[in-house]
């Protein structure tokens, strides 16, 4: 089985305007890169109508996917700490509001009717 090479967008780009600006000639990049005259054609083509992409590899998107998932989980826990939070806040605001201080006095006049 082949395998295939991959080139990033840079190259391709560097490797059009140096055969552009006649700095190397289309056959002599072709044989310095071990790349076939027709795919650098197929590549300027491609660079001067806007198609050309950098499309990211299989491993690239399953690791986007997996960071995107783990951005979402970490917003859901985001929510349920600020969620907890809030509670604890308004549970301790409630037994504030419900408590009741008991002086010495208050104690005297409660104990006065128990017998």
């Amino acid at each position: 089985m082949r395998k295939y090479r991959k080139y990033t967008l840079e190259f391709k780009k560097e490797l059009i305007s140096e055969i552009d600006s006649k700095k190397i000639s289309l056959s002599a990049a072709a044989r310095e890169h071990g790349i076939s005259p027709s795919l650098i054609e197929r590549w300027r083509k491609q660079i001067y109508l806007g198609t050309i992409n950098d499309n990211p590899t299989v491993k690239e998107r399953h690791l986007e996917r997996e960071l995107e998932r783990y951005k979402s989980k970490v917003g859901e826990l985001t929510l349920q700490i600020d969620l907890l939070k809030k509670s604890n806040e308004n549970l301790l605001f409630m037994k504030k509001l419900n408590g009741s201080v008991i002086t010495q006095k208050d104690l005297d006049q409660s104990e006065r009717g128990v017998k």
